[in-house]
């Protein structure tokens, strides 16, 4: 691809990013989007087949890296329990208040199984990081030991509702880091032997 044709492709991912935060993915179009980067419509079905093809791009190029970054602020030589709170905390902040956070845990739902498929990929990192401290603290004696398919959905999906939380009610993302602590809280206490 050629640096005009990156430049473009860039203009639409912020387009979009910003359409996504301010009127939600739904109600955001192909055209609103091209509008928005002040490109022709035609333009944007030059580097994505859809809204959805487009998402899952974005996901794909920010995602990774901001989940390194999570990942980089974890303290690796904490035991289990402090490294999955830790986590955890860090885990509902992003949710609860990044765009990319927040686009993820309303849409991904909705959106095709090879696009869910895609955007599971492109967290990854965070899966094999969860996974390996589950097993550390199994290993530890801090953990007791759940079926694996199970204890990773579990994990997940309570992360993801502390983020729910952050997003949903009036005035929690001025209790944030309560609500974070809260979910990290629970989850761990639910882990242990």
């Amino acid at each position: 691809m050629t640096h005009r044709a990156d430049s473009t492709k860039d203009q639409l991912f912020d387009a979009a990013a910003r359409l996504f935060r301010e009127l939600g993915y739904e109600e955001t179009s192909h055209a609103d989007i091209s509008a928005e980067a002040d490109i022709g419509r035609t333009t944007f079905y030059e580097h994505f087949a859809s809204k959805e093809d487009l998402l899952v791009q974005l996901v794909q190029r920010d995602l990774p890296a901001l989940i390194d970054e999570v990942l980089g602020d974890v303290d690796r030589d904490l035991p289990s329990a402090e490294r999955l709170r830790s986590l955890t905390v860090k885990f509902v902040e992003f949710v609860g208040t990044d765009h990319l956070g927040l686009i993820l845990h309303t849409e991904v739902p909705r959106l095709s199984p090879e696009a869910q498929s895609a955007i599971a990929e492109s967290h990854r990192a965070l899966s094999v990081e969860v996974m390996d401290i589950y097993r550390s603290g199994i290993a530890s004696g801090e953990f007791a030991e759940l079926p694996g398919p199970v204890v990773g959905r579990l994990i997940q999906e309570t992360m993801m509702v502390g983020g729910r939380v952050v997003m949903d009610l009036p005035g929690s993302k001025e209790r944030i880091h309560d609500i974070a602590n809260a979910t990290a809280d629970f989850l761990v206490n639910g882990l242990r032997r």
